[in-house]
């Protein structure tokens, strides 16, 4: 499980690098690119935290 944190905030990290980035981009390419990858990233973190959810609850349910 901490290897799941470890993994959503690294994403989450580097989506908010990708933004902050994506602000000060000299092309209108560049800035969408970067925007884009900072949503892929989220939308992976999110994911992450999706399924450590279902787990959780699972375990809720039948204790190992």
């Amino acid at each position: 499980m901490t290897d799941t944190i470890d993994a959503i905030e690294k994403l989450e990290e580097l989506a908010a690098w990708h933004r902050m980035r994506a602000e000060h981009a000299g092309s209108d390419w560049v800035w969408e690119v970067r925007l884009r990858t900072a949503e892929d990233l989220e939308r992976r973190a999110a994911d992450l935290r999706a399924q450590q959810r279902r787990e959780a609850a699972r375990r809720l349910v039948r204790p190992a």
